[in-house]
């Protein structure tokens, strides 16, 4: 094998640019280097600041496992949290793993060339937990167990409302009035599900959380109320069996499953040749996953590396239990007796400039209250590598958010399209100018990052939804020509290019909706399946190009071909959607309206592993043609009318290079940005009690209710409630601004409404230095509408 001093220099040679970031040195740095060379006989956590090479340090100590040490691709896993994520990481362990091997096999021992001979880089184990615990299901079972079907969001939770809600506690649309008091608990209003999109979108969570929190449900039916919690525990039951029955799983069935079969000695032909794992954001695991990894190590003595940052833990409302990665050593040796862990920190940040670094070092560190909640001892500052672009992290505050978007318009078109935006230097007496990379720059290089990309509020007591900063961005930029790219900014129904195809896809289906009239459909249904087919109407009047489109619906809805051919006997309903694809250009072409349709088709295509027509229409087989649509519109379009579908970031692509980006900050983590831009105050013109659990909290959040709710009957209730619930709300709140200020590689603006930074305002937000105690960090007194701004050392240029 390749002596491990001799790793570092075959790296140096083998793969001459092996960081995308031209600030990083042509070498690991001695942080990093001491993650690749640490021995895999120790268990390894390291604790990786934003922007400090973690997926580097995992692709190279993958790379010396099978160079240095002798394992096999096929021997080792690597896990991490998105699919995005896990396909860089293959890409990056293909690519640089390929050089390497090459270069071995060209200038090692004769030993090492007989090794690599055996070596395929592409048989590295990666992908997130959950493709690596069907693809284990699938094809390292035992003989006797069958391989799972696996549900996807939507069909899952059709399925968790009709066989386990409506069954216990939603009958006939109507919500059980106690257990609607529970839930309203865990509802971000504080009040109970008003349809059945709001009570799927509260139960899926508790139901996940059966799982991923390990709950006793026989110790959860006897907690007050009883009568509520055995009535959810059925409920939860009824849809668990039915999905083993129908041999098939959701996500969290899923893990647990798969935990189940490792435990049990039932997926040893996975574990016999296993022989390391790396977890990639390990800080997001959830008790059940620790339980899938620990128990895969004790069953094959496989080496263990986890990597990840307290601080950027973002997903408790996903059961993510951050006091996992803070307590690793202590829960690992307590789970496998003997095994200590070593920590190793990575702190030199390759992304951000010296000013950007400065924010949000000492932004993590602003509340005392919140040092007790990170790693111990916490990791050190970090540390930037960049040299300064001499630009100070920029404020832009308005008297109203219409003044806001135009303010923040000019700026962006100035940048981009004009000759660039001076701002005055972080060096005192000097300026500089914010422009476009001359190669190539573009919108594509800014971002608005928001608690929330919804274009318009919530509509309540029949007011009319308001636009939010969002939307009037996007009408200000589209009105000098630019576009925005924010395909979560409107609820999937409320789109009119959709309204109008699934409009159209009705009438061909049911004409004038006769069959439709005859159904038990749900109010909140029927209302919004009558608008679609009103948008279409609306929309045919107008005789889109290329024409035709009345003629097509009308020969579809009487099954006449406008061909000689005859009617086919089998139609499916995504091929229908496709047909009149031709009159909806924005849905083929745009960027938005791509990811709409992918939404849509996801829809359809899934509604056929519950439906039993399988998403078909049939035609000449007597009663089977009306109950095929009927099933059509109870599985498919209903389902869309009701919310229940919408729009996944996991088929969100690539940003476009001349689309500005709005994005919410969890859809921004693992990402990063020249410009990024985050709003902080824009919807917080008063003090209102609905919004301070998005700035500052004075009681629990929904998920730390929920969690404090499961306390007692949860193997780590004890240890989530060391952190009372309003600590706990803090804490996500300042983790997902930490994650907002460190993304931008250049320029950082915090935006919002001005009355967020008076002196006296009432108006507490945790993103504008605000502690829990409820004293405030600015160190400069503020006079005037715009003051000139300090945020401890930390000069905020206000423009």
């Amino acid at each position: 094998m390749l002596p491990l001093s001799d790793f570092i220099p075959v790296i140096q040679q083998a793969v001459p640019r092996f960081h995308p970031r031209p600030e990083q040195p042509p070498s690991p740095n001695p942080a990093q280097q001491d993650c690749i060379r640490h021995t895999p006989d120790i268990p390894l956590q390291i604790v990786a600041g934003p922007g400090t090479g973690k997926t580097t340090v995992l692709v190279l100590r993958a790379i010396r496992l099978v160079v240095v040490d002798g394992m096999l691709p096929e021997q080792i896993l690597l896990t991490t949290f998105t699919r995005k994520a896990a396909d860089e990481l293959r890409t990056r362990l293909i690519e640089w793993g390929l050089n390497v091997i090459e270069f071995l096999r060209r200038n090692g021992t004769p030993e090492l060339r007989a090794h690599l001979s055996h070596v395929d880089v592409n048989r590295f184990l990666t992908g997130t937990l959950d493709s690596v615990c069907e693809d284990a299901l699938r094809s390292h079972r035992a003989a006797t167990d069958s391989a799972p079907s696996l549900l996807e969001g939507f069909a899952a939770d059709t399925l968790l409302l009709r066989r386990g809600l409506n069954t216990s506690v939603y009958s006939n649309g109507t919500l059980d009035d106690a257990v609607g008091s529970y839930l309203s608990r865990f509802t971000f209003d504080g009040r109970p599900p008003s349809n059945a999109a709001a009570l799927v979108k509260v139960a899926r969570p508790l139901f996940d959380r059966f799982s991923h929190d390990e709950i006793d449900l026989e110790a959860f039916r006897t907690l007050a109320p009883s009568q509520v919690r055995t009535l959810l525990a059925r409920g939860y039951e009824e849809y668990r069996e039915h999905l083993t029955s129908t041999n098939r799983l959701d996500f969290a069935l899923l893990e647990k499953t798969f935990h189940e079969r490792l435990a049990a000695g039932r997926l040893s032909r996975f574990t016999e040749t296993l022989r390391a794992v790396l977890v990639d954001e390990y800080q997001d695991t959830n008790l059940l996953q620790e339980s899938i990894y620990f128990e895969l190590c004790r069953r094959s003595e496989a080496s263990l590396t986890v990597v990840g940052d307290d601080d950027q833990s973002l997903y408790r409302f996903r059961g993510a239990t951050v006091e996992l990665f803070r307590d690793f050593s202590s829960r690992l040796g307590a789970s496998l007796p003997g095994a200590s862990a070593k920590r190793l920190d990575l702190v030199t940040n390759y992304r951000s400039t010296p000013e950007i670094v400065a924010c949000f070092n000492d932004f993590i560190q602003n509340d005392p209250d919140f040092a007790p909640a990170r790693v111990q001892p916490p990791k050190p500052l970090i540390v930037a590598q960049r040299p300064s672009m001499n630009v100070p992290v920029l404020g832009m505050f308005r008297p109203d958010v219409s003044a806001l978007a135009r303010d923040l318009t000019s700026f962006l078109w100035d940048v981009f399209r004009g000759p660039g935006r001076v701002v005055r230097g972080s060096t005192p007496g000097t300026q500089e100018t914010i422009r476009a990379d001359p190669q190539g720059g573009d919108f594509g290089d800014a971002v608005l990052l928001a608690h929330s990309v919804n274009e318009f509020t919530h509509s309540f007591m029949g007011q009319s939804p308001r636009p939010r900063l969002p939307h009037l961005l996007r009408t200000e930029l589209e009105s000098r020509g630019a576009l925005v790219f924010n395909p979560r900014g409107q609820a999937l129904r409320d789109l009119v290019d959709i309204q109008r195809l699934l409009g159209a896809m009705l009438e061909c289906l049911d004409p004038r909706g006769y069959l439709q009239d005859g159904m038990l459909l749900r109010k909140d249904a029927t209302q919004h399946l009558d608008a679609f087919r009103a948008a279409y109407q609306r929309f045919a009047s107008t005789r889109p190009p290329p024409g035709g489109l009345s003629d097509f619906v009308d020969a579809w809805g009487q099954r006449r071909n406008q061909t000689s051919v005859s009617w086919p006997s089998e139609w499916p309903v995504l091929e229908l959607c496709f047909k009149l694809l031709v009159w909806f250009p924005r849905l083929r072409e745009d960027p938005e309206g791509q990811v709409h349709l992918e939404a849509v088709a996801r829809a359809i295509s899934q509604s056929a592993t519950f439906s039993p027509y399988d998403a078909r229409v049939l035609y000449g087989q007597t009663h089977h043609d009306a109950r095929s649509v009927e099933s059509a519109i109870r599985d498919i379009f209903a389902p869309l009318a009701e919310g229940q579908v919408d729009v996944d970031e996991e088929i969100m692509p690539h940003v476009p290079r001349d689309r500005f980006a709005l994005m919410t900050i969890h859809q921004a983590k693992g990402l990063e940005f020249p410009l990024v831009i985050v709003d902080v105050s824009s919807d917080f013109s008063r003090n209102h009690p609905q919004q301070r659990f998005r700035r500052f909290p004075e009681a629990p959040s929904n998920v730390a209710r929920m969690e404090d709710d499961l306390s007692s009957v949860c193997p780590i209730g004890l240890l989530r409630q060391r952190r009372t619930g309003v600590q706990r709300s803090f804490e996500d709140l300042i983790r997902l601004h930490y994650v907002a200020y460190s993304r931008p590689r250049s320029v950082l603006m915090l935006v919002g409404l001005d009355k967020c930074l008076q002196y006296s305002t009432p108006i507490r937000h945790v993103a504008t230095f605000w502690r829990s105690d409820a004293s405030w960090a600015w160190r400069t007194p503020h006079t005037g509408a715009r003051p000139p701004a300090r945020v401890n050392n930390i000069p905020l240029e206000l423009i």
